[in-house]
């Protein structure tokens, strides 16, 4: 009895193992998250464009677009944040390339290091060694750049130019006061200024790399240099001085009531307007290029101000061979010519096919080979600097006072570390 209640239990248990070996199995939804800050205008046609890329090579996997919009990211990287803390990770996530995500996700742990990806791509070769130093920690690389931003230019509309008799503008700060002052008597605005915290923290580099030289504007973040310095004194009494020339209003506009003052016609619409040529992608997407031409910020001659934006892996990624394809798509040739020209920046490769590029862009490529290659403060700084930065800028287009910028910026320095 004894053996045929065994048996019987035995013959129980092997079919039930069998009938769990032979049943179809439940297949797992392929898809692959991508969080970005991308969510409009040229940003957003240059996402659509990649992911195009990645669907035919991979048409099986779904791409998850998990954009949230805002300002240089200011909202997607708060969300992130709690996501990485809780180890609930994307698959991959947009970041500019440098000590940002160096400090806030690499060191702390959480990201794969890429230079087998890098060997296997040959990226190594096909990228400048500028970015493989500002994305790399420890000799490993820990993003793959999709795509390079010239941060630093200055557009302008010649037809307002032209209303004071010029053709283009100056090339010194001397010269350009006296342009800007001819403008404001003819009731032109000179500059585009808003109340957004990314014009604050973009126009704080403007000025200080066009009023020091470039050794003393990386020594800022590396310690040989003084956040109390009268290099940084004059780059902010520039900063204030501008203000004098732009809008009345310019404290209540925010960034896009802004861009849209300046491409379209009224007696609002201003001469210049500093700003990266992610710009360039808006005004391509409002079909407004016609009227705007791009020049060079004083103090910035020969200077290309970089800014990469850049996909990382995270550890414990939910579909990591899906995240690794969508690097592998972003690295190549074919997914960064697809990207930039809609989003109004050059490929980080230095292999891009230039005809694939406006006049704009592909003038920018060549300036991308010929010209000093400075990180703009975002892959300089710890991200507490720039929201720091951000936060101190956005104040002193309230109160105006020198002096207290400068404090402010000393002691966010000394927070950071970047000054004793």
């Amino acid at each position: 009895m004894k053996n045929f209640k065994g048996k019987m239990i035995k013959g129980i248990v092997f079919t039930i193992v069998t009938l769990l070996f032979t049943l179809p199995s439940v297949q797992a939804k392929e898809e692959v998250e991508i969080f970005s800050w991308w969510s409009s205008g040229g940003e957003l046609a240059g996402l659509h464009a990649i992911i195009d890329v990645y669907q035919k090579r991979y048409p099986g996997i779904e791409v998850v677009n998990a954009a949230i919009g805002g300002g240089d990211g200011t909202n997607m990287k708060t969300v992130l944040e709690t996501r990485m803390l809780s180890g609930e990770p994307p698959d991959t996530f947009q970041v500019w390339g440098g000590a940002g995500v160096i400090n806030d996700h690499v060191i702390p742990g959480r990201m794969e290091p890429l230079d087998w990806l890098y060997e296997d791509m040959r990226l190594y070769e096909l990228f400048p060694q500028s970015v493989i130093d500002t994305v790399s920690y420890q000799g490993k690389p820990y993003v793959v750049p999709v795509n390079i931003h010239r941060g630093n230019n200055l557009w302008f509309r010649p037809d307002r130019l032209a209303k004071v008799g010029y053709t283009e503008p100056p090339g010194t700060w001397k010269e350009m006061w006296v342009l800007a002052e001819k403008l404001k008597k003819a009731g032109i605005p000179a500059f585009v200024y808003n109340s957004s915290k990314g014009q604050a923290f973009h126009s704080l580099y403007y000025f200080l790399v066009g009023s020091m030289d470039s050794r003393a504007y990386l020594g800022l973040f590396d310690g040989s240099g003084g956040w109390d310095g009268p290099g940084v004194t004059k780059a902010l009494e520039r900063f204030n001085k501008i203000l004098d020339y732009t809008w009345d209003d310019y404290q209540t506009l925010n960034y896009s009531e802004s861009q849209d003052r300046f491409i379209l016609e009224s007696d609002l619409t201003p001469a210049m307007w500093m700003m990266g040529d992610w710009a360039w992608g808006n005004f391509k997407a409002k079909k407004k290029t016609d009227k705007i031409r791009w020049g060079t910020i004083p103090g910035h001659q020969n200077k290309y101000v970089w800014i990469c934006d850049s996909f990382g892996l995270p550890k414990n990624a939910p579909n990591r061979t899906n995240a690794i394809a969508f690097l592998q798509v972003i690295g190549s040739r074919a997914g960064q010519d697809a990207f930039n020209p809609n989003k109004g920046s050059i490929p980080a490769r230095t292999d891009g096919d230039v005809k694939l590029y406006d006049e704009y862009l592909s003038t920018a490529m060549k300036w991308w080979t010929t010209q000093e290659l400075i990180p703009f403060i975002g892959g300089l700084a710890k991200q507490s600097f720039v929201t720091d930065a951000s936060n101190i800028g956005f104040n002193f287009i309230n109160h105006r006072n020198v002096a207290r910028f400068q404090k402010e910026l000393v002691q966010a320095a000394q927070d950071a570390g970047y000054q004793p």
